[in-house]
């Protein structure tokens, strides 16, 4: 067990590889956040107004469930990066100085959890394309041809699965609830002209550039047509937190667009950052997918082919697989 003191010197440290117990001098008075980045098999552990006064030997930490330990000290605060090894899972209690993470061995079999969220649905039907086509029904389709290629690797849990209204709000809370790796929101664009083509991919950024914007504008505007604030959708990482989370999520979107793009012979129009409320509210990394333009007549084909739409989804696997086995 490895015991480290805040607000003071550090009076003991020792590792006996299962248990990493925290303590401070009163838990109840330490705010703290903890994330799990699933890709890197990293925890990070923050105590934001919690100084450690004495540095520890990091390398000590080392064992049959953690691969490395790093502290960090940011002024009045600090933080811990703790990479487990493969196959690792923990928990967290709590006593009133104590914060203990207990690590345990667990089935490499679908260890991870993404959490697909097709855009829209019920009374929203999202953007209107191409001889009417609605962005609602395409990306609840591609959604569904998605959760089938990845249920066989993983845990996979979908914010609808049918033509249903789900509040913008509550589609993040579905993710935070089962503690999902990773936030998979699914939609078509449009836009004023119809010789806008190719796909995107955007994460959460709290700056955007104005045409990323335009497209977060749009998106987050569907809780306010249905009674429902998007600006009370509250990013709830800590600041560390939200750096790493959108650093992940950089790699992935940027893996994700060219994956879409080159798999479907598609223009890849990059990556976005941009402050979606979906994204905001999920506590972990996440990409919006923006499939391609509903009112351009050659994305439609991709978009509404059935045939099209598995090959798509087949290719969104392919990235999420790569990215954790």
């Amino acid at each position: 067990m490895c015991t480290l003191v805040f607000g003071g010197t550090i009076n003991n440290v020792q590792n006996k590889g299962d248990t990493l117990s925290i303590s401070l001098s009163s838990l109840k008075n330490s705010d703290y956040k903890l994330d799990y980045d699933s890709l890197n098999r990293l925890i990070f552990l923050e105590f934001p107004n919690s100084p450690m006064n004495k540095k520890i030997n990091d390398s000590s930490f080392k064992s049959k469930y953690i691969e490395k330990l790093q502290t960090i000290n940011y002024g009045s605060g600090t933080g811990f990066f703790i990479t487990l090894n493969k196959n690792v899972s923990y928990s967290v209690k709590t006593t009133s100085k104590d914060l203990i993470i207990s690590f345990n061995d667990r089935n490499p079999k679908k260890q991870y959890t993404i959490i697909i969220d097709p855009g829209h649905g019920g009374k929203d039907p999202g953007a209107i394309g191409f001889k009417k086509y609605r962005e609602k029904d395409v990306v609840l389709a591609v959604s569904k041809y998605l959760r089938d290629e990845l249920k066989g690797d993983f845990n996979v849990v979908m914010t609808r699965s049918t033509d249903v209204f789900v509040p913008l709000a509550e589609r993040p809370r579905i993710g935070n609830r089962i503690k999902a790796d990773m936030f998979i929101s699914i939609h078509a664009n449009s836009a004023v002209t119809n010789k806008l083509y190719g796909t995107e991919v955007f994460y959460f950024s709290k700056k955007s550039s104005p045409y990323a914007e335009r497209i977060a504008a749009f998106e987050n505007s569907v809780g306010d047509k249905f009674g429902e604030k998007s600006s009370n959708i509250v990013q709830i990482m800590g600041e560390l937190a939200y750096k790493k989370n959108q650093e992940i999520s950089i790699g992935f979107a940027r893996k994700m667009s060219a994956g879409i793009a080159g798999g479907m012979g598609m223009k890849n129009r990059g990556i976005h950052g941009a402050n979606f409320a979906v994204l905001r509210g999920f506590n972990g990394p996440g990409v919006l997918i923006e499939l391609g333009f509903i009112n351009n007549s050659s994305d439609i084909n991709k978009l509404v082919n059935s045939a099209n739409q598995k090959k798509m989804a087949k290719n969104i696997a392919n990235v999420i697989r790569a990215n954790y086995y």
